[in-house]
């Protein structure tokens, strides 16, 4: 995480942001291993994704949620 502060200031704050929030369960498997889904493919957002398995990125909107499970691999509201 300090290399990517250097290339991206305050991206250590959004990445444990992102670790201490909480998501819903999914509600297909009842796993508490969920993220909240985020679009659009910038440097930023790519290293905040590999940083924390509650940031789901793609690079649109996805039709089927705002959630996204880990454990299942399904997008839920």
């Amino acid at each position: 995480m300090d290399r990517m502060e250097c290339g991206y200031p305050g991206i250590k704050a959004e990445i444990l942001a992102f670790e201490a929030a909480e998501t819903p369960p999914c509600k297909f498997c009842a796993s508490a291993d969920t993220a909240k889904v985020q679009c659009g493919l910038v440097g930023r957002s790519m290293n905040i994704a590999t940083a924390t398995s509650k940031f789901k990125l793609l690079p649109n909107a996805p039709k089927d949620g705002k959630f996204y499970c880990n454990r299942c691999d399904k997008f839920f509201s």
